[in-house]
C-alpha cells in the first residue's frame, strides 16, 4: 500500500511547480513558477512546503540563507496514485467503461489515437 494520499489543489499546485523545476530548488523558485493568479505569499508557499515535507512529498535542506527542496515522489508516480484513486472509487465499471469516459470529455487527437492503440498492442502481447 502506498502511504501517499491525493493532495489538496494548493499543495498539487505547489508539488507541479517543484516537478516542473530543476532541484533542488527554493521557495522563491517555486513562487516565480506557481500561476500567476495565485499570488500567494511567501509564508503561504513555506507552510505547504511544509505540510507537503511532512507528508513526504519533498526533502528540503538548508543552504546558505535558504531551504532547497526536492522532490520525494515523480509526477508519474503521483499521476499512477492518484488515477488508481479514481478507478478504486469507480470500479465498479470496466477499464474500458473509464477509459472511455475520460476520453469523452475532449477529442482524442490522432496522435494520442495511435499511442492508445501501440499501448494496447503492447499490453496484449505481455499477456501472451
Amino acid at each position: 500500500m502506498n502511504p501517499h494520499k491525493k493532495l489538496p489543489d494548493a499543495e498539487f499546485a505547489v508539488m507541479r511547480a517543484i516537478w516542473h523545476l530543476p532541484f533542488p530548488t527554493t521557495c522563491r523558485d517555486i513562487m516565480d513558477a506557481l500561476d500567476s493568479d495565485k499570488a500567494w505569499k511567501s509564508q503561504t508557499v513555506l507552510t505547504m512546503l511544509k505540510r507537503l515535507e511532512e507528508k513526504g512529498f519533498v526533502t528540503s535542506h538548508k543552504q546558505g540563507k535558504e531551504r532547497e527542496y526536492a522532490p520525494l515522489i515523480s509526477e508519474d508516480e503521483y499521476l499512477r496514485i492518484e488515477t488508481g484513486s479514481f478507478v478504486r472509487k469507480f470500479g465498479k465499471k470496466s477499464a474500458l467503461s473509464v477509459l472511455s469516459t475520460l476520453c469523452a470529455e475532449q477529442e482524442l487527437s490522432a496522435e494520442e489515437i495511435a499511442d492508445l492503440s501501440n499501448w494496447l498492442e503492447e499490453q496484449k502481447r505481455g499477456q501472451s
